[in-house]
This record gives structure tokens, sequence and C-alpha cells, in this order.
């Protein structure tokens, strides 16, 4: 066995998007770290996944922002950098391809290349003391005191069906669509992955089945990007309508094969008591992935939840049962399970600096970084809507990223911006007073596509629409809150302040404003209602006499 006797403050296992953000970022702060990849080239997941090769991730180029922070609410695919490199400059599609991202990813490594190890299949992940041993499959070994894995979730998951390893599984089914022509096909899974699937094969199978025991959930009516995208549902059509093609809710049971035919038995979930029984040519599985973790040594075996299909992890993305080892990308969502963005480039990119940040803090044995920001109240608030209207990390990661502005102790005045809720919460900042504010969504009702609407400065329900909520918060408990109005450009500011921004509102009807307004002066109104509510003027004075 080849030992490297160098110990590393950081190794990360994997070359993805989220292990080239860390490792960025570690390159920027001087920290030690090397980046282990399997495969002879980076990325090696993205270069086989989506299997259809187009990304469902959005590339807005004309998006009439001139600032860069604003303009990657809207660009879901570049890594976060101060030297403009931007995916924009790879391709110009909305929908773009998989490969244009691994052409953007190889130059964003570049820099890097001195610390990324390929062909470092790295097969067993030991612990003694404080350092983590890395060993890979040619005999040489990685140190390191703190370990971050950002493998994604690189093993495909079973549910349990009698037989389903008779099944082809998305991982690696024959994609030439003229393989199945004329042939009936089920495709077991309604996420992305099967519809996509399904819309690929529309003009050559003879029937598609999309079968799994729950309903379809629309990204539109959720706002969670995981569930089915509008680009991926022209196969819905094909159903409603009658072509011979079928969403059916129903577990399926048994799978068998003989003479090259499948038969496949299954439990209707929308008809008590009532099974079917099914005949297909090809069944093809796109039922997800799951973290595999069998790369760990069994005495730091991180725990698994979710199905199992993800680490269990703290509110700084650490192991809950080992300490020093660290998850990012796609597997932080354990975090916020279906609810936000973290399983997504667009998402996790911001988890990743978070991240970096903390363990820089925690290796350099420094403070995690913030930015001052004055507590008079005109000052405070402008500060405040600014960040609102313009801050990618909150507007992305909706309810679980913050800005958190601390009100007194010896960090008064201080702002942590874009950090997860679920770390502050058990942060030593948690013990004082502050404002954290996000950006929020609220209740849908039925229709996400016709909601009803008060159009009142004060004393309405939060709007349903992604919007602003300011909270005091004391020794972690919500002592008072404020959610302002929507904003249809999500752009608070008023005009004179957006430089070359301008957006399309110009005025909106408030009944207790007296008429037609500019929303901007109403996000005032309700952010100074707020702060004179919880006393702002008081603390700053005090603030400015200390």
């Amino acid at each position: 066995m080849s030992a490297n006797s160098v110990r590393h403050d950081v190794i990360i296992i994997g070359s993805g998007p989220a292990g080239l953000q860390a490792a960025y970022y570690f390159a920027k702060k001087g920290i030690s770290f090397k980046v282990l990849e399997r495969s002879d080239k980076i990325s090696a997941f993205l270069r086989q996944f989506p299997r259809h090769r187009q990304f469902i991730s959005i590339n807005k180029v004309h998006t009439g922002l001139s600032n860069p922070e604003t303009r990657l609410r809207h660009d879901w695919n570049s890594l976060l950098n101060d030297e403009g490199l931007l995916f924009k400059d790879w391709s110009r599609k909305y929908f773009p391809s998989a490969d244009d991202f691994i052409s953007y990813a190889e130059t964003f490594a570049k820099p890097l290349a001195d610390h990324i190890v390929c062909n470092a299949d790295v097969r067993k992940i030991e612990k003694s003391g404080d350092t983590f041993v890395i060993s890979c499959a040619d005999g040489t070994t990685h140190q390191a005191g703190n370990v971050i894995v950002a493998t994604g979730v690189s093993q495909a998951w079973d549910p349990g069906i009698e037989g389903f390893e008779l099944a082809a599984n998305y991982t690696e089914f024959d994609t030439d669509p003229e393989r199945y022509e004329n042939k009936r096909v089920l495709i077991l899974g309604k996420g992305n992955s099967a519809f996509e699937t399904a819309d690929s094969l529309l003009e050559h199978a003879a029937s598609i089945h999309v079968m799994s025991p729950n309903p379809i959930k629309f990204a539109w009516q959720t706002h969670f990007v995981g569930n089915l995208r509008a680009v991926n549902n022209n196969f819905l059509d094909t159903y409603q309508l009658k072509s011979q093609n079928a969403v059916i809710d129903a577990q399926a049971l048994e799978i068998t094969k003989q003479d090259g035919v499948y038969t496949v038995r299954a439990k209707m979930t929308a008809a008590e008591g009532h099974e079917i029984v099914l005949t297909y040519d090809h069944v093809i599985a796109c039922t997800g992935f799951q973290f595999d973790n069998s790369i760990f040594d069994a005495a730091i075996q991180p725990r698994l939840r979710h199905f199992d299909k993800f680490p269990a992890m703290t509110g700084e993305w650490e192991s809950e049962n080992v300490d020093g080892l660290f998850f990012a990308g796609t597997i932080m969502q354990s975090c916020d399970y279906k609810k936000t963005m973290s399983g997504f480039i667009h998402g996790f990119r911001h988890n990743v600096k978070c991240l970096a940040d903390l363990i820089s803090a925690r290796v350099q044995g420094g403070s995690y970084p913030t930015v001052t920001t004055p507590l008079s109240q005109p000052q405070l608030r402008d500060s405040i809507i600014e960040r609102l209207s313009t801050a990618s990390g909150i507007f992305l990661q909706p309810g679980f990223m913050a800005d958190v502005i601390t009100l007194d102790g010896p960090e008064t005045g201080k702002t942590w911006q874009d950090i997860p809720l679920s770390w502050v919460q058990n942060a030593p900042l948690n013990a004082g007073t502050y404002l954290q504010v996000t950006l929020e969504y609220g209740d849908f009702g039925s229709d996400s596509l016709h909601v009803k609407r008060q159009n009142n400065v004060f004393g309405k329900e939060p709007d349903a629409f992604i919007h602003p909520v300011i909270r005091l918060v004391t020794d972690g408990k919500v002592m008072d809150e404020m959610h302002l109005a929507d904003h249809l450009d999500a752009d608070w500011r008023p005009r004179a302040a957006r430089g070359g921004d301008q957006g399309t509102v110009l005025q909106m009807t408030f009944q207790d404003a007296g008429g037609v307004v500019d929303p901007a002066d109403v996000a005032s109104q309700q952010l100074d209602a707020f702060l004179r509510r919880i006393g702002m003027g008081d603390i700053a004075q005090s603030t400015a006499a200390e």
C-alpha cells in the first residue's frame, strides 16, 4: 500500500459540480485539500446522466438585469465564482445539454488541476483518532482531518418489488428509440427520469404505461423543482386524450418474464382491493437513486434517512454520527427533503459556499464571515430591501436560507448572509436577539394557477407567491414577524434605486392605501412599521451610545 504522508485539512470525494464548488472556495481560502475522482475525467456522473442529455435546470440568458448576483436567480447552472465564469457563455439554450455543462465544468476545473486526483477510485474510508484515511483501488491512501463526500446519489434505488432485477434500469437501459418500435413499454416511477424516458418513446412505442403507487406531483404546483417539470410532461396529453398511453396509480408487486414477455402484477392504490395483471415487451425502472455508503468502514458508517436514500446530517451538513464527515451536492437535500432546491446546482452551490466557510472557520480557528449592517432605521430598512431584491441565495432557497442580523451582544450589527436556518437554530448566535430575513411562499390553495389575492398593505394573510418575511427572534423564539407584500418582479426597491433593472410593475391597487400606489412604497411602509413595532429606534440609539 502506498501512503500519502501529507495530512490535508480536507479531502473532497467527487469532482462533480459540488466537489468543484467546494474546491474553488478552499483554494481561495488557502485550505490544504485534495479532490479524489474515480474516473479519468471530472464529473463522471454527469457524463452519463441524464440519459437523454437534456438538463431541466434553466439557463435564462436574457433577463434585463444588470446585477450579476440577481442574474444568478435565473441561471441555474453556473457555479459561484468571482471571475465571471458563467454557463451562458457555453450554451444559450433555455434547457441546455448536459454535454455543454461538462465543457463548462472542465474550464472551471482548470485552475484547480493541481488539487484534483483522477483515477482515484475510493474503496474505503476509515478514521483513526481525528484523522480520516481514504484508501483507493490502486493502493494509494490519503489522509485528512475532514472529509466531504460529494459523490451524489450514484446507486439505483430498489423499491423492493419481487422480480425487480428483471427490469432494465434507467442507469443502463438502451436509449435507442428504434428498439421500442411498436412495443408495449412499462416505466416504473413517476419522476422526471420516468417522464423523460416516456417522452423519448412517444414516436416509437405502441403503448407506454407509467406506474407508481403515488399520484404525480407537479413542480408548478409544489414549487419543488424535483417534482415533475412541464418540460417533461408532454406524455400526459397522450394519456388524457386517449392515445394508447396511461398513467397508472399502482404498486407493482411482482415482475416475471417468460419467452421475452413481461407479466406485471400490481395493486391499484386509487381503487381499494383492486389488482391488475398487465403484459409488456419492455419494463424500464426509473425509480430513482440512493446514496452509496459501501465505502465506509463499519465503525464510521453514516446513519441514513428518507428511505435510506440519503445520509443523516446536521444543519452544518455534517454526519449525525461521525465528526468531521461532511456531505455536499445533491445529498445535501437530506436537510430540506423535497422542500427547496438543495438537490440541484442552483440550490446546493449556495449550500456548498456556506459549508466551505464553516469548515474553513473550524480549520483556521476563525469566525464565519459576516458583513456590517447599520441599525438606524432608514439604513437598516434599505439594506434589507436591497438584499431581498438582489440576493440569489435566499431567493433560490426560500424558507431554508436566511440573512441573520444580530441586535445584541458583541456581534451587534453583524449580518450572516445566506445561511441555513437549520444551522442558525443550533448556533451560538441563536442565544441572542436577531432579525431573520427570508423569502418564502405562502399557501396556494388547491389551484396554484388561480390564486385569489388580498390587496391590503396591513391586516391580510401572507401572499401565496414568493415574498419577504422578517422575524424578530430572541433565544430561538420568534417574538414577532411581518410578511411583506409579494412583487411580480421580486424587486422591492424604489425604481430610482434599481439602476438599469427597471422591471415591469409601476403601480398596484392597495385598498387601505387609498388606491393605486408604487409597490416599493408599500414594502417600505410595511418594513418601517415592523421596525417601529419592535423598537428598533431604541436599539439603534443604545448601540450608538455604546
